[in-house]
């Protein structure tokens, strides 16, 4: 572990995953109950006790950065000509990206267990390939039955 952490810079994940259509793309605003399970699902490997991770602080920062006109959308495709009404068209990454910290670094080398490492990484800034492929959701670049299909919970 020792050496193994010294030579360690970073380690990546990714997914693709099926792209909305963006011709026969359709929004509408997010129901309280749609809200409620997109956060249970982000929220879940995240620290219990770091404010960041407050339900009401994310659903915060998702209506600053994906909000319209104070609410959230939903997205969805029912497909056309341009999709071969698939509803679908190309693909998109969903990615993890763990930076390994001075912190990280010496949890690794005195041998802590991955839940551990995980929950340091998350509050050093990292994001699951859920919680990165619900951010592209809520974009409306991906649906989320694509997100839960390919990548753990």
């Amino acid at each position: 572990p020792f050496n193994f952490a010294d030579s360690l810079l970073a380690v990546l994940a990714q997914r693709l995953v099926r792209r909305l259509c963006p011709h026969c793309r359709t929004a509408r605003a997010a129901s309280e109950p749609e809200i409620d399970a997109l956060l249970d699902d982000w929220l879940q490997v995240c620290p219990k006790d770091d404010p960041a991770f407050a339900r009401d602080a994310v659903r915060a920062d998702w209506l600053e950065r994906f909000g319209r006109d104070g609410r959230l959308l939903t997205h969805h495709s029912a497909g056309c000509e341009q999709c071969d009404h698939s509803g679908h068209k190309g693909r998109a990454g969903i990615h993890e990206l763990m930076i390994v910290s001075r912190e990280l670094r010496q949890m690794i080398q005195s041998g802590e267990r991955a839940e551990a490492l995980q929950q340091r990484a998350l509050a050093d800034g990292m994001r699951t390939l859920r919680q990165d492929g619900i951010e592209k959701v809520l974009q409306g670049l991906v649906s989320i039955e694509e997100v839960r299909a390919t990548s753990n919970a």
